[in-house]
């Protein structure tokens, strides 16, 4: 294997995994995630760096939990998805990356919004965010409507997505790039 380069992209330089998760995605993992952030990475992130990995990694996580084709019954009866997450460093990024199973009809919707989505300037961006807010949201959208919309807003970078096909089964696979800022403690 050769060692990474500095003009080599970025998924192929050495990185630093921080955090790790497979499974449910329901509440108690989100504030839990959101407690171990904040105690763990205040020397390993900027204050403006942690508050986009926080917010980003909450909608990752709460996407997985609402639309997750792979679902868990809990106690309380309540059917929530099941995915794996991964927060990583290198010099230059951050990337947060999130992989659950989708249903074959949510596959073209998905596809699409996202293309539109990353296609957009800033402007746009925010034009459609404000549009959003004053609508209803979509009637299969168990939150605003928004989630994948803001972590492109806030990590000023497109949302990488792939789709993979495993024994009659599809994932998706999102990632969020945060560029590192200067000042990283």
């Amino acid at each position: 294997m050769t060692e990474p380069q500095e003009n080599d992209p970025p998924w192929k330089r050495s990185e630093e995994i921080l955090y790790e998760y497979e499974g449910i995605c329901d509440n108690k993992l989100l504030v839990k995630f959101t407690e171990h952030l904040l105690n763990s990475f205040e020397q390993v992130l900027t204050p403006q760096e942690l508050k986009i990995v926080m917010f980003c990694s909450n909608e990752l996580l709460q996407n997985m939990g609402f639309y997750s084709a792979e679902r868990e019954e809990l106690d309380d009866k309540v059917a929530v998805g099941k995915g794996s997450y991964r927060l990583a460093i290198n010099d230059s990024e951050i990337l947060l990356t999130s992989v659950n199973m989708i249903l074959p009809q949510q596959l073209d919707k998905l596809t699409e919004k996202i293309n539109y989505y990353n296609s957009l300037n800033a402007e746009e961006l925010k034009a459609l965010y404000k549009q959003k807010l004053r609508t209803e949201s979509p009637e299969d959208s168990k939150g605003g409507g928004i989630g994948i919309l803001e972590i492109i807003r806030k990590t000023k970078n497109p949302v990488r997505f792939t789709i993979n096909y495993q024994e009659n089964k599809i994932y998706v696979t999102l990632q969020a790039i945060i560029r590192r800022t200067t000042d990283n403690g």
